[in-house]
């Protein structure tokens, strides 16, 4: 139910929109001499309006996939059986997933932005940074 209302919601800011930019710009001038002209609009109107709802459909398959896919990465990501991390040019920790964060004993909201070098031995550092260079370069 929520997702249909998000949908009618997401529909009626989309014509709201939609009615902003017919006011700002200026309709294109339609020259109707007769009940054939109506009829070939009304026509293509009607084919442009089943257009627009088969895209929606492909966007909604798409966006589902989309959704599924991510699911996927994140739960392979979070409980895989070891640590990842993700680091910036700095050595900030960006992202981390579960195990990484068993591993170092700290909780996982409290890892993003902390330097990873704070975990690691103060003999091992100069190595680290170098190997971080190394990777960013």
């Amino acid at each position: 139910m929520k997702k249909f209302l998000d949908a009618l919601g997401t529909a009626s800011e989309l014509r709201r929109r939609a009615q902003r930019r017919l006011r700002t710009q200026p309709a294109k001038k339609l020259r109707i001499e007769s009940k054939t002209d109506t009829r070939r609009l009304l026509q293509e109107l009607q084919i442009h309006h089943i257009e627009l709802e088969l895209q929606n459909e492909e966007l909604k398959q798409s966006k589902a996939a989309v959704d599924a896919a991510l699911e996927k990465y994140t739960d392979l990501y979070d409980f895989a059986p070891v640590g990842y991390f993700s680091l910036d040019e700095q050595g900030l920790i960006l992202e981390v997933n579960l195990t990484g964060a068993v591993l170092l004993g700290v909780e996982r909201s409290r890892l993003t932005d902390r330097r990873f070098q704070l975990f690691v031995a103060p003999p091992s550092r100069p190595a680290f940074n170098t190997f971080l260079e190394h990777i960013f370069t």
